[in-house]
């Protein structure tokens, strides 16, 4: 990013935008982090002016500094990811993190990938497979390990380049098996890291300590697996982890509607 960009971005910030329209209405604020989030929350939220913020780190900041302006009726949500909680105890007040790990996370939760899959699949091969939900915690269970490593790697800095890593590759289209220590081979052959494999192999054989369950995108992508064969027939393309995401997030309005934490999220916002 340039320096002109970087510095037409800081004269923008979304707590500045937040304080100048308290100057013409009072209505509740909620912060989220992308327009995904503004997408699936919005029509759940009639009167409440929803604000992106351009990512994680520009919602928290935006939250501490309209807790440090005394601007109330703010909240934000934002991903529990793999972080520290204490890292956030200032504002957890102006906090309403999604219930598992992201939004994905908390739709496939609600049921909402099962209902894709029920859409896009095989009724056959899903009834193969102990039907949607069935699958679903399937593709959890296969998450885990990544699971495991990728809060490994944010708890003790191992500088793993997840995103630069395709996991998927390394799933076997006809089992679903996914081949962990080729993974962390490749892992490591594509980061900065002085990690070594024994140590991320122990490392994904270890549960994670809380209950928020894996990264919902991990999940998405191992749905698309599924549907190329043990649970469909569709093409690479029709199956990619964002076009399955998108799928999630426009079928999410009715379950989502019926949650508690939404409900919870509403309570705090407009009583």
């Amino acid at each position: 990013m340039s320096d002109t960009s970087s510095s037409l971005r800081e004269l923008d910030r979304v707590e500045d935008r937040i304080r100048q329209q308290r100057q013409w209405t009072d209505s509740p604020v909620l912060l989220v982090e992308g327009p995904d989030d503004l997408n699936v929350l919005r029509q759940h939220l009639p009167g409440v002016s929803i604000f992106p913020a351009d990512g994680k780190a520009n919602a928290l900041r935006a939250v501490r500094s309209l807790q440090a302006w005394n601007i109330e009726d703010v909240l934000a949500v934002v991903d529990r990811d793999f972080d520290d909680p204490s890292q956030t105890q200032d504002i957890e007040g102006r906090l309403h993190p999604y219930a598992r790990r992201d939004l994905e996370g908390m739709l496939i939760g609600l049921g909402v990938l099962a209902h894709v899959l029920e859409h896009q699949g095989s009724a056959a091969k899903l009834t193969a497979c102990g039907g949607s939900e069935a699958l679903v915690a399937r593709l959890e269970e296969i998450a885990a390990p990544l699971t495991s490593l990728r809060d490994h790697n944010a708890r003790h800095n191992y500088g793993l380049s997840f995103d630069g890593t395709d996991f998927v590759g390394k799933v076997d289209l006809r089992t679903l098996d996914f081949r962990m220590q080729a993974y962390c081979a490749a892992l490591i052959s594509r980061s900065e890291t002085e990690v070594q494999i024994d140590t991320l192999v122990q490392a994904a054989a270890t549960a994670v300590a809380d209950d928020l369950g894996p990264r919902g995108k991990d999940v998405i992508a191992l749905a698309g697996v599924a549907l190329r064969r043990v649970a469909g027939s569709l093409a690479h393309a029709a199956v990619d982890e964002p076009v399955l995401t998108g799928q999630l997030h426009s079928s999410a309005g009715f379950l989502l509607s019926k949650d508690e934490w939404l409900s919870e999220l509403k309570d705090r916002l407009i009583g």
